[in-house]
């Protein structure tokens, strides 16, 4: 049990438990490509690869969301699969209960971010 006080009182130790911080705060259904760079330490285009790869291999389910163009919003206000499942209209309801001055948006107007789900075994 020394040792492992002993390495627990050391970078290693502290490395550890930054590591379970940064797990325990992702969340498996909206893995972000910086969640993977930020945690391997990885450069982004890495980071990148190694998403898509586990996606290819049926552990990750790769998702688009589109992003509310309101600035005080700035919500996910839909997940697609595919790009082309975005429709013509887009209506942010948060938008819409707040009463925002504008609350349904063309396509074109919207941004988007790709982001993973853990797929998980039943």
């Amino acid at each position: 049990m020394r040792l492992l006080e002993i390495i627990d009182s050391t970078f290693i130790g502290k490395l550890i438990t930054r590591k379970q911080e940064l797990m325990d705060r992702t969340d498996p259904d909206r893995i972000y490509v910086e969640n993977i760079r930020s945690f391997f330490n990885i450069p982004t285009s890495v980071a990148r690869f190694l998403c898509e790869l586990a996606a290819r291999q049926g552990l990750f389910r790769k998702k688009i969301g589109v992003l509310c163009e309101n600035e005080e919003c700035g919500r996910i206000i839909l997940t697609v699969d595919d790009p082309g499942a975005i429709p013509s209209i887009v209506e942010c309801k948060t938008c819409t209960l707040r009463e925002a001055e504008k609350s349904e948006f063309n396509k074109e107007e919207l941004q988007t971010i790709v982001f993973y789900q853990l797929v998980r075994d039943n």
